[in-house]
């Protein structure tokens, strides 16, 4: 066993950094394939990942049920097409007992610091439990599944810190706080926004929205499943795998108008306005509700109560922009002070600029923050030149627009088919190489340069801040898992037992250390 520190508490085999779908997922297939010297590290008190954080009301999952879950672990017990975050979690913390994971699983454990140690082969990992104690232990494989909804982002306004009212974001939802009665100002428009402000806003003497883009949004298909159809499931697990399968393909169909033919979109985008004529009669507030961009350019969503919640009277659309915020309220550009009791945000995450990059040291001792310098590369989104035996589950360019479940068990079979040629190569190290990385991430852009994320006339957060498109891969999930099922070891630098250079796979030297 090589470790790099005499005060290691232990080594392991793969060291998990995350306790959502993406960590218990890889766990699963790792322990089943005989990788099982393995930890899960989740600095929550609970397993779930997004849906253990976002308890905001009306948290609510916009991919079916039949298609948001494990294909190896379907869920005949579903109470909605449209899952609920609760039930999400549940799902979640079973599969990890049931497959005897939840041992793994060390709660209330932050990772504060991983370092790749080039000359023993190792990653070296600070540990930090909930009482505050820091241990050192050292693993073979990191892989971090901490997922790009991991850090909230909160603007940083002037005076915020001035305001006597109440602040939380949707992300960290104040459930002690009564909003019975209260002015309340919701500061965002994303999904979360769009789910939880149709909850909060019947309870509330004023809801204030503070709207800089206007979202694209649909009438929501949810709709409760019966105990019958439950039945079936159970029954018959054949028609669920049915039902997921032809949800997939409706996803996949969007894939020519996304990627290659935004004009394709015309139809969604009709249907939409339509939508919004429908519910919202008022033609001033619907002119503020009405996007400018073409559909599909930023995240669209479903709802059947948002613009009804915007239409009440105790509500107000503000669309002028936010300029300071006051011990009493919001101030806004053309100098209105809206009082407010507390103040939502819906602000989405922090992609890029996630604190938890800054934690990661590669080869050289830089972070993946230094490294990415706010343009996120990788190969094939899972592992990032530099960062010898680290994986990453959804990082840039991976994700799919269907049920992410899709691209994470996609990254999983590549990490599987990765340590299966370690281990039978005798392989101590793999690193990707420049070029292969550079390769990818050509291949990406160019297949991405017409899409509507690109072409589609907005900014969001699939973007950089030079407007590179680090989030979508540029096709159909099957072609992603197609190419996630063939490991091409040219395309990496590898290290052999006792020999001093990273050789290829037969036996070339590639980079001197």
């Amino acid at each position: 066993m090589n470790t790099i520190d005499p005060n290691a508490s232990e080594h392991i085999g793969v060291a998990i950094v995350g306790g959502g779908f993406g960590g218990i997922g890889a766990a699963i297939r790792l322990k089943e394939a005989g990788f099982g010297d393995l930890v899960i590290f989740e600095r929550a008190d609970a397993l779930g990942g997004t849906w253990q954080a976002n308890t905001y009301p009306g948290a609510q999952c916009d991919i079916p049920s039949a298609l948001y879950s494990f294909s190896f672990a379907p869920n005949p017990e579903w109470t909605r097409l449209y899952p609920l975050q609760e039930e999400i979690q549940t799902y979640i913390r079973r599969c990890a007992d049931e497959r005897g994971i939840t041992p793994h699983v060390r709660l209330g454990h932050d990772v504060i610091a991983a370092d790749w140690d080039d000359l023993a082969q190792v990653w070296r990992l600070v540990v930090r439990d909930r009482l505050g104690n820091e241990s050192v232990c050292t693993a073979t494989i990191l892989l971090l599944a901490t997922g790009p909804f991991s850090e909230p982002s909160v603007p940083s306004l002037p005076g915020l810190e001035d305001f006597s009212g109440r602040t939380f974001h949707s992300a960290q939802w104040d459930h002690d706080y009564d909003l019975d009665g209260k002015s309340v100002a919701v500061i965002g428009t994303g999904a979360s926004a769009v789910q939880f402000v149709p909850q909060i806003q019947p309870k509330v003497a004023s809801l204030t929205l503070f709207q800089r883009t206007p979202t694209w949004i649909l009438p929501h298909p949810d709709r409760p499943l019966s105990p019958r159809v439950r039945k079936l499931f159970r029954r018959a697990p054949i028609t669920q795998r049915g039902v997921r399968s032809a949800f997939n393909l409706v996803q996949e169909m969007l894939v020519p108008g996304l990627v290659q033919r935004p004009s394709l979109l015309k139809p969604a985008a009709a249907l939409g306005r339509a939508h919004l004529r429908r519910q919202v009669r008022d033609t001033t507030l619907r002119g503020k509700l009405t996007p400018t961009y073409a559909f599909g350019c930023k995240r669209p969503t479903f709802s059947n109560t948002y613009y009804p919640a915007l239409a009440a009277s105790n509500s107000e659309v503000v669309t002028s922009g936010i300029e300071k915020v006051s011990a009493d309220g919001v101030v806004t550009a053309d100098g209105t002070e809206h009082r407010v009791d507390a103040i939502i945000f819906g602000t989405g995450f922090k992609l890029v600029a996630n604190e938890g990059f800054t934690r990661v040291r590669g080869i050289d001792g830089r972070s993946l923050a230094d490294v990415w310098e706010g343009e996120m590369r990788a190969y094939l989104g899972t592992m990032v030149s530099g960062f010898p035996n680290m994986f990453m589950i959804l990082g840039p360019n991976s994700v799919v627009y269907t049920s992410q479940v899709v691209t994470i068990e996609a990254q999983v079979d590549f990490i599987l088919e990765t340590l299966k040629a370690m281990r039978d190569r005798s392989i101590r190290s793999l690193d990707v190489t420049p070029q292969a990385q550079r390769d990818y991430v050509d291949e990406v852009d160019e297949g991405l340069k017409n899409s509507v994320w690109n072409q589609g006339g907005c900014s969001s957060y699939y973007l950089s801040a030079s407007g590179r498109n680090f989030t979508f891969w540029p096709g159909y999930a099957f072609t992603l898992r197609h190419r996630m099922r063939h490991l091409r070891l040219g395309d990496f630098a590898l290290r052999l037992p006792g020999r001093p250079r990273t050789v290829d796979e037969q036996g070339r030297a590639l980079v001197s250390r």
